[in-house]
C-alpha cells in the first residue's frame, strides 16, 4: 500500500500541531497538501479524501478531549477507506481520551487509522511566568516526528488490508471541562490595534476597531491571541486561568516525551 499523495489535516490554533505533521510527511517522504481546519471559514468547508490518499490527521488535547470546534469540522471530512495517522498534540500532562476520540471520530467519517502519536506542543496557558512545555515542539520532537513518519512509511509498505489500530483511552470519554465564560484582556496603553488577535482567533470572537472587544461565550482558550500579540497587550486575567497554568508549571514541568502507536 503506498499513497499517492498526502493529506495534511489539522486544527492548530498556535501551530504546534501544523508543525508536527509536517515533521511526520517529511518523514513519510511524499508530497502533500494542507487542510487547514484552523480559521473561521473552515467551519462550513467539505473535503473528501480518496483510498490512495493519505491523511495524517491532528489536533490538540483540552482537559484530555479533542476540542469540540476540532471535533465539528473534522466532521466535514469525508474519506473512502483512506489510511489514516492520528495525532494528538497535549501540553505535557495528559492526552487522556483524545486519541480514541479521533479515532472514533475519523472512522465514523471512512477512515481506517494505520497509525497514531500523541506529541507534545507548549501549552495555550505557558507564560514567562509560568512555562509549561516552552517551545514544544522542539527541534527533539521534529526529528522524532519525522522518524515516525519513516515508521508509518515502512509499515504501510508491508500492508495489503489495514488491522484494527489499538490506541489508549476510555469509552466513555473524559467529561468535558466547563465553567464560566472567560477570554483573554488587553491592555490598552500596549495595543496598537494591528487587528493580528482578530485574523488568528479560530471562531472569529474578535473584532478590532478603536477598541478590541471579545465574545467570552465564543472564546475557546486555545490563546492564539496572546501567543500572536507583537505587543504583548493580549493576557490572561482570569482567576481561574491564571490558578490552573500556575498548577500545571507546579505538577507538569518535567519533560515527557512523545508516544506513538504503530
Amino acid at each position: 500500500m503506498e499513497p499517492t499523495r498526502i493529506k495534511l489535516v489539522y486544527y492548530s490554533p498556535t501551530g504546534t500541531s501544523k508543525k508536527t505533521v509536517e515533521a511526520i510527511a517529511k518523514g513519510i517522504g511524499v508530497d502533500y497538501d494542507h487542510v487547514d481546519l484552523t480559521r473561521p471559514d473552515a467551519a462550513t468547508m467539505k473535503h473528501s479524501m480518496s483510498s490512495t490518499d493519505l491523511a495524517v490527521i491532528a489536533a490538540p488535547v483540552y482537559s484530555g478531549r479533542i476540542p469540540l470546534t476540532a471535533v465539528n469540522r473534522i466532521k466535514n471530512l469525508k474519506a473512502d477507506g483512506t489510511p489514516a495517522v492520528l495525532v494528538a498534540v497535549y501540553g505535557n500532562r495528559a492526552f487522556e481520551d483524545a486519541l480514541i476520540e479521533l479515532k472514533d471520530i475519523t472512522s465514523e467519517l471512512g477512515f481506517k487509522a494505520v497509525a497514531g502519536a500523541a506529541f507534545i506542543g507548549e501549552h495555550s496557558f505557558d507564560a514567562s511566568g509560568t512555562p509549561i512545555a516552552t517551545g514544544r515542539p522542539d527541534k527533539m520532537d521534529l526529528e522524532k516526528a519525522k522518524e515516525f513518519g519513516v515508521q508509518v512509511k515502512a509499515k504501510l509498505a508491508g500492508l495489503v488490508e489495514i488491522p484494527e489500530l489499538e490506541v489508549p483511552g476510555n469509552r466513555p470519554y473524559r467529561k468535558r471541562g466547563g465553567g464560566d465564560p472567560r477570554s483573554p484582556e488587553t491592555d490598552p496603553d500596549s495595543c496598537i490595534l494591528c487587528g493580528m488577535c482578530a485574523r488568528v482567533c479560530p471562531t472569529a470572537a474578535v473584532t478590532v476597531s478603536d477598541i478590541v472587544e471579545t465574545e467570552k461565550e465564543d472564546c475557546t482558550a486555545c490563546t492564539a491571541c496572546v501567543k500572536n500579540c507583537p505587543t504583548g497587550a493580549r493576557h490572561w486575567e482570569h482567576e481561574g486561568i491564571l490558578k490552573v497554568a500556575a498548577w500545571l508549571h507546579e505538577n507538569y514541568s518535567a519533560r515527557r516525551e512523545p508516544e506513538i502507536f504503530l
